[in-house]
């Protein structure tokens, strides 16, 4: 990457020379007394808009002002922060991009990063991936590891520079050999995909592993999945369920589901019919609908918990109306039964149409079946309900 973002030096020349103009010109226009006594008690003088008031910074940071302002590229990026998010001075997006570049001119990498985020999020400036990476790119240079990882993510995706999967895996590499755990992360995603280097499923266990022995909770859950096949590492079920388990305990929807699978099977873990039903639950409440679907069941099934059906309903609807086809044809077919569930065959017909829609071939002969129960308003509506169903978000 050869391009570097402009310096905002200029600009902060044009902007004295245009502050000095407009002082000149207001210079003889000055109100009576009595009105700048009355104007000095209700809106104090302001500060020079190339300094931040003082009156608003605390003694910690009044020193660090004074250090800035003697050149001192850490208080410089110091003050940036303080400036940028608030903490001990009043916010000044403007005033952080200028120290910051200040002490980024210098060669200060920390600064470097901070003016990468600020133009990468958009939160203090205009979003500018292009100067994200060139100053990511200089940060990176410097030995800043987040910037190497940041700049990884731009060199992947392709946004604000050209897409190099390969300089993208030297730098999640780098980044990784200094503990950055998300690059671990994603460096054995690389290994893995053979994304900008050779697929080397070893390699991609080893990094997956570092990742996972950090807390990563995607990276154990990986780690479970290529214990569970044997991907890169000797297969082993009961290591597979222990780094499920890992995951579940922090929150991995997905690993949840599959702990509680291995629970209900007595795979790598013993049996446990209970300990399945609460990462059922736990999967379910983080809108895992196959959870729900398997939860519903249980709870219809009455055999390892108390009988429910309306529960077991709501969590199939619930399934159903975010897309699964399974949750869908299992609703269709409760409610067109009546055994466990209330008969509904006008519902039964809309939930058995959506399953068949949705690749579900069971669910076509049941679809046709409950039709013949409809009249033929009924089946109007409920082809017209089917032909506009949108997937409801889990957030909805």
């Amino acid at each position: 990457m050869t391009s570097s973002p402009p310096r905002p030096r200029k600009s902060v020349r044009a902007a004295c020379a245009a502050l000095a103009l407009a002082a000149t010109l207001a210079g003889p226009l000055l109100p009576p007394a009595s009105s700048l006594a009355l104007a000095s008690k209700a809106s104090p003088a302001q500060p020079s808009v190339l300094e931040p008031d003082e009156t608003t910074l605390s003694p910690k940071l009044r020193a660090i002002l004074t250090k800035a302002q003697s050149g001192d590229p850490h208080a410089q990026n110091e003050l940036g922060l303080a400036l940028a998010t608030g903490r001990g001075a009043s916010k000044a997006p403007a005033e952080a991009l200028r120290w910051w570049t200040l002490a980024a001119d210098k060669g200060l990498a920390a600064a470097q990063f901070n003016l990468g985020l600020a133009y990468d999020q958009g939160a203090l400036a205009q979003q500018n991936a292009t100067l994200a990476a060139g100053w990511y790119e200089k940060a990176a240079a410097g030995g800043n590891v987040p910037a190497m990882y940041n700049l990884a993510g731009l060199l992947h995706s392709g946004h604000g520079v050209p897409m190099n999967l390969g300089q993208a895996a030297k730098l999640y590499e780098t980044a990784a050999a200094h503990g950055h755990v998300k690059s671990m992360y994603n460096l054995a995603l690389a290994y893995a995909r053979g994304q900008g280097l050779q697929r080397d499923d070893a390699k991609a266990a080893h990094w997956m592993l570092k990742a996972a022995e950090t807390g990563h909770p995607r990276a154990q859950y990986l780690l479970a999945q290529m214990y569970a096949q044997g991907l890169g590492l000797p297969k082993d079920i009961a290591k597979s369920a222990h780094w499920l388990e890992k995951a579940a305990k922090a929150g991995h929807a997905r690993a949840q589901y599959s702990y509680a699978l291995h629970c209900q099977q007595g795979q790598g873990t013993p049996q446990n019919h209970q300990a399945a039903l609460h990462w059922y639950r736990q999967a379910a409440a983080n809108n895992h609908t196959g959870a729900m679907c398997n939860l519903a069941l249980a709870l219809l099934d009455g055999k390892n918990s108390a009988q429910n059906p309306a529960e077991a309903e709501r969590l199939l609807t619930s399934a159903a109306k975010m897309g699964d086809p399974k949750a869908q044809y299992n609703l269709g077919v409760l409610l067109l039964s009546g055994h466990e569930l209330t008969k509904n065959p006008e519902q039964a017909y809309y939930w058995l149409a959506l399953a068949a829609r949705h690749g579900q071939a069971e669910a076509h002969a049941l679809r046709d079946q409950a039709a013949k129960e409809l009249t033929r308003s009924q089946f109007e509506t409920q082809n017209a309900r089917v032909a506009s169903f949108k997937a409801k978000k889990p957030a909805e």
